[in-house]
């Protein structure tokens, strides 16, 4: 019976197992290691047994292993270990081998026992009687989470009322055997169990043994199921989720997503923007009714008005007829006097031309004399569509003080050279003004109360010790060598060489008289080009003048005879004005009849119009709180809870791969179990 018990626990196990396992390698390891361990979790003893599938039959099986004392316990396949790589001559069978480590499991068990809430070992609980609670917990050495089954074997008598935690009693023909199960490696916020536990009474009992089934490959296979299913980025759904949330609550156009709410996204803009359509258009709708009670109102008073003022309308129309007939002979003489205008344009415009075209040859001729030809200038033609940019080109090559830059550089180029012959010198100088300063300050700080010239003619009469000006002079020169002192020194004699050249070139571009008149001669050439440029600029615009001139006289003129033909139309229409005025004076008294029902209309349109706006306001402002407010509720679950959730998933996953305790090779199917067996005498 005690062998079905057993079992019955391998059969629970190795379905936590890896029963689910694909098939998608040539080559599958299976990794049973069984451990012998103590009640407080020491291991005892530990062998690995591994089980090499051989699924296709090959010759040769590869396998990466960290195992000591390697033997094949299932046939007599010879194999080869090197650096961790173990070879086996297959000849297409399966193999088995075994081998040890010091390599802690994932995860061992340790059990407590307390009696009357002092702990006791499984001996001392044989020799007494009293109330007992029993724990197992598991202790983790490695980063993988782990499936763990014990089961805790219960005496055949001295145990009764017992309970369990996260743990059952099961029975097979007489045996009993305590079974409970924890996941370790898991963060606390999954709330998965760590132990189990049960309280009884206990009169003398004896334990022997318990067994517990360990393996993080179940996890994993969980999870690789649960990605598998799911087929979903749930980062990028969740992230999604929350964008499309945030602009619910706070009102925004909700963004395109391309995941599971792509579909929903663009009917709740399309609700929302038709909500801000509805409701403008009902105050469109008031408003337009408002503005058509006014309108009505307007025209019932008017129509009123209309009726009276028929008389005035016919007289007007009689002095319009008689003005209109006058209106077309005025027309008929401006027009002919535009055409003699008209006549004198060519004559305008080509006058303008050749005024404009006479400066520019006049132009040329004072640039070709100016000599700025000889002086290396390009001088074009000037045309009038070229004359400004080739003058502004000129303008700014004679730029005085570009010139003088020029002539500055070059003179420098001359200058420094000699400055800087003189550069030992210089240096020589600034060192000494620079080693008074400093000897100023170490005569302070020896609080000789000399100044530098002091010290000096008291060192040359003798009346400094030569203790006292040996430490001065120590003091002295280790501040002249620091680096500190040495870029200072370096800074001020360079500052004084460019002093120098600066000074230098000011005297030598004084005293150049040909860069004087260069200078002088380059200002003069700038301000008469200026002048020219600007001459030619005004006579540009005086001919462009005379063409818009000369335009507008077309464009005038030819209106003036649309105007002839119009008013002598006018004039044809005023006496159908007139006939028509005597019609309308008729159809008024109906007008102000029919005006007065439609006011009254307007006005109950207008009301039904203001209570339908206010009912559609109050539909948008219904529908937009309660799209935040939703929006409010389920953010903080979505950010927070959901969040936390998925990234506690992953964690789990990723950490559940590759949890064999032996090596495992890439691409290779492979399943672990840990076999642990715990002695509790």
């Amino acid at each position: 019976m005690k062998k079905k018990l057993i079992a019955v626990m391998l059969v629970l196990a190795m379905t936590l197992a890896l029963g689910g396992m694909e098939a998608s390698a040539e080559t599958a390891k299976h990794e049973r290691v069984y451990v012998v361990a103590a009640p407080d979790g020491a291991v005892l003893s530990l062998t690995d047994t591994i089980h090499l599938e051989n699924r296709d039959s090959l010759d040769e099986i590869t396998d990466s292993t960290m195992l000591s004392g390697v033997q094949n316990v299932n046939g007599e396949q010879s194999f080869t270990l090197n650096d961790g790589v173990l070879t086996w001559e297959a000849m297409g069978e399966d193999i088995t081998y075994q081998g040890t480590s010091d390599k802690m499991p994932e995860v061992l068990p340790v059990v407590r026992f307390m009696l009357d809430g002092e702990e006791v070992s499984a001996s001392e609980l044989a020799e007494t009687e009293g109330d007992v609670s029993v724990e197992v917990t598991y202790s983790a050495s490695g980063e993988h989470p782990a499936l763990a089954v014990t089961a805790v074997i219960l005496p055949e008598k001295g145990i009764s009322g017992i309970t369990t935690e996260n743990a059952t009693v099961m029975e097979e023909a007489g045996y009993r055997a305590l079974v409970g199960w924890a996941v370790s490696g898991v963060d606390d916020e999954v709330n998965l169990p760590k132990s189990f536990r049960a309280e009884f009474h206990a009169d003398h009992p004896e334990f022997s043994w318990m067994m517990t089934f360990v393996s993080g490959d179940p996890v994993n296979y969980i999870c690789r199921e649960a990605d598998k299913r799911v087929d979903l980025d749930l980062q990028t759904e969740l992230a999604e989720a929350q964008t499309v949330l945030q602009a619910m609550r706070n009102g925004e156009t909700i963004p395109e997503t391309v995941g599971k709410t792509k579909d929903i996204v663009p009917k709740m803009n399309e609700l929302n923007d038709g909500l801000v359509q509805l409701s403008d258009g009902a105050q469109q709708l008031t408003e337009g009714a408002e503005a058509l009670s006014a309108g009505i109102d307007a025209l019932n008073s008017g129509a009123k008005q209309l009726d009276g003022g028929m008389q005035t309308l016919h007289n007007g129309a009689e002095e319009l007829d008689r003005g209109l007939h006058d209106a077309a002979d005025g027309a008929a003489q401006l027009c002919a006097g535009l055409d003699t205008l008209k006549a004198n344009n060519e004559s305008l415009n080509a006058g303008a031309r050749m005024i404009f075209s006479a400066i520019l040859d006049s132009a040329n001729g004072q640039l070709a004399a100016s000599g700025l030809a000889d002086a290396g200038f390009t001088l074009p033609e000037l045309t009038a569509d070229n004359y400004s940019t080739v003058l502004s080109q000129l303008l700014e090559q004679l730029d005085p003080d570009k010139v003088k830059a020029e002539a500055a550089a070059k003179a420098e180029a001359v200058v420094r050279p000699q400055v800087e012959a003189q550069r030992v010198q210089i240096q020589s100088a600034v060192e000494e003004q620079i080693r008074n300063t400093v000897l100023e300050a170490v005569l302070q700080a020896s609080q000789t109360g000399l100044t530098v010239e002091q010290f000096k003619a008291a060192l040359q009469a003798g009346q400094v010790s030569a203790e006292q000006n040996a430490m001065i002079q120590t003091a002295l020169q280790e501040q002249m060598a620091s680096d500190e002192m040495k870029a200072k020194t370096e800074q001020a004699v360079q500052a004084q060489i460019d002093s120098l050249v600066a000074e230098n070139v000011e005297k030598a571009l004084a005293s150049d008289a040909n860069a004087v008149a260069q200078l002088a001669s380059a200002e003069s050439a700038y301000e008469s080009l200026n002048g020219l440029k600007n001459q030619l600029d005004q006579v540009s615009a005086f001919t462009s003048g005379i063409a818009d001139y000369t335009a507008g006289v077309e464009q005038i003129a030819a209106g003036a005879g649309t105007l002839t033909e119009g008013t002598a139309s006018l004039a044809e229409g005023a006496d159908q004005l007139l006939s028509g005025a005597l019609q309308l004076k008729d159809g008024t008294a109906t007008l102000s009849d029919g005006s007065e029902e439609l006011l009254s209309g307007s006005n109950d349109l207008k009301a039904g119009t203001a209570e339908l706006s206010d009912g559609v306001a109050q539909l948008k402002e219904n529908i937009q709180n309660a799209e935040k407010s939703a929006a409010e509720k389920l953010l903080p679950y979505v950010e927070d809870d959901l969040g936390r959730a998925l990234d506690l998933f992953e964690d789990i996953r990723d950490r559940s791969a590759d949890c064999g305790y032996d090596l495992r090779s890439a691409g290779m199917d492979a399943d672990t179990v840990y076999i642990i067996r715990t002695d509790l005498k």
